[in-house]
């Protein structure tokens, strides 16, 4: 598969402005919202139901979550940042201990607190100005400088771990941070700032927050998106430690080593897979609640935490970088829209060839086209399907109950064909929950009607 433009950029920059947190961290999602709900990422509509986001957070800061959000919603895109990722994140898991002191007392909430104050700005408050120190005897005056107080000890916080992780960024990804420390602190607002942030006179604590919350707040607002951004790379980097998953290796091709989906943990079924270079689509069939829609998870939820940089659940796991991860499970038709299922599904797989207009994909498709009759599903899912084998920028799973459309693809060395079985032979299905090669055209439709008495509960015909 080719590889997609790398999101992120250098931590340079250009030469006419200073290097920012954004530099770092991609601010636009990448990965669309029916995709984050298919896969669970943020959120999930289960009872008692778990997230990715729940699986990985370990953060204590707000803006540290929200950082760990962007992660999971703006993944890398390219082999070099991929692998920059994960030294990065080897890196901190090497001395966690370490980077979880700093973080702890940076503060960074205790400072976004301050710098959304309510209070006026001194400039604003034109007596505060004139009055001066004398002022502050009086009334809301001594809050207000309570108030400010607390907003000098948590700046002081924020700029004391700031430069202590500007010393301990030191590889990599982590250098690129380091240079967006090392910009911030030495700007001179956050010069002034840290020398303000001493004073404990009513004049000098004004003029602290005049400038933290006035000139200065865009830069302090860099800092504690920058501390953030440490705090979520320590929280994937402690959180792969924690599982113990393996990191992945970037490559042309997809093939995985005891993989299983990160929801049910180590001790659940784990699956092979083998996609060579040549493999464009995995077509993969089988009968109702034998694991296809779990494995197609499974692979997916893999390719995100890739992605990000963190680690895997399987044992290895070497993976194409894509520009876009997209998944097409949890259809829904809209009645107020007019849109019909269907129609719901042919405008979803649309929208999966509107993103390969873009770049490389990987996808996952569960059930397509169930919302029409056998035929015409049929029919549209062979045209689907030889289109997407036929493309070298993506890697689609499919899972289907049609195995009628499987003779069309049987010797077209770009599908491969896999399949989930049940065993018949006792009073009730049973499931292994193992992939295996090849077709399958089990079906227990009739047999799972006899098994909850659905037929004997309607009476003979």
């Amino acid at each position: 598969m080719e590889d997609a433009q790398p999101q992120l950029q250098t931590a340079a920059g250009p030469a006419d402005r200073p290097i920012r947190f954004a530099d770092i961290l991609p601010a636009t999602p990448s990965i669309d919202a029916a995709t984050l709900r298919d896969l669970e990422v943020l959120s999930t509509t289960s009872r008692g139901g778990t997230t990715l986001l729940a699986l990985v957070d370990r953060t204590r800061s707000r803006v540290g979550q929200r950082c760990l959000r962007q992660f999971l919603q703006a993944p890398a895109t390219s082999a070099e940042e991929i692998l920059a990722r994960q030294q990065a994140h080897r890196a901190i898991a090497s001395a966690a201990e370490r980077y979880r002191r700093i973080l702890d007392g940076a503060d960074t909430d205790g400072t976004e607190r301050y710098l959304s104050s309510n209070w006026q700005l001194p400039t604003e408050h034109p007596g505060v100005v004139q009055v001066g120190a004398v002022a502050f005897r009086f009334g809301w005056r001594k809050a207000y400088l309570s108030d400010v107080a607390g907003g000098q000890a948590r700046v002081a916080s924020l700029l004391g771990a700031a430069m202590e992780l500007r010393a301990n960024l030191d590889a990599g990804l982590l250098q690129r941070l380091r240079d967006v420390f090392e910009a911030i602190l030495e700007a001179p607002d956050v010069q002034e700032l840290t020398r303000l942030s001493t004073r404990t006179s009513a004049g000098g604590r004004t003029a602290f927050d005049q400038l933290a919350r006035g000139e200065g707040k865009s830069q302090l607002d860099e800092l504690v998106a920058a501390v953030g951004t440490v705090e979520a790379m320590w929280s994937l980097a402690v959180d792969t430690e924690e599982h113990g998953w393996s990191y992945p290796r970037p490559s042309s091709h997809f093939i995985a080593d005891a993989l299983y989906h990160p929801f049910l943990g180590a001790n659940s079924v784990a699956n092979n897979v083998n996609c060579d270079d040549h493999v464009h689509v995995c077509f993969i069939t089988g009968p109702n609640m034998a694991g296809k829609s779990t494995f197609l998870k499974a692979v997916a939820l893999s390719m995100l935490l890739a992605h990000v940089g963190a680690g895997v659940p399987a044992k290895s796991l070497e993976f194409p970088p894509v520009g876009t991860i997209f998944s097409s499970v949890n259809v829904s038709e809209s009645l107020s829209a007019g849109e019909s299922f269907y129609l719901a599904e042919v405008r979803r797989i649309r929208a999966l060839a509107l993103a390969l207009q873009r770049g490389s994909a990987f996808a996952i498709l569960d059930e397509p086209l169930r919302g029409t009759n056998v035929y015409d599903a049929t029919e549209a899912t062979i045209a689907i399907t030889t289109r997407l084998a036929a493309r070298n920028d993506v890697l689609v799973l499919i899972a289907s109950h049609l195995a009628e459309v499987v003779p069309a693809m049987t010797d077209d060395r770009r599908v491969l064909l896999l399949h989930f079985a049940a065993d018949t032979s006792g009073e009730q299905p049973r499931f292994d929950y193992r992939l295996r090669d090849g077709m399958s055209a089990q079906r227990l439709g009739m047999t799972l009607l006899r098994q909850e008495q659905v037929l004997a509960l309607l009476g003979d015909v």
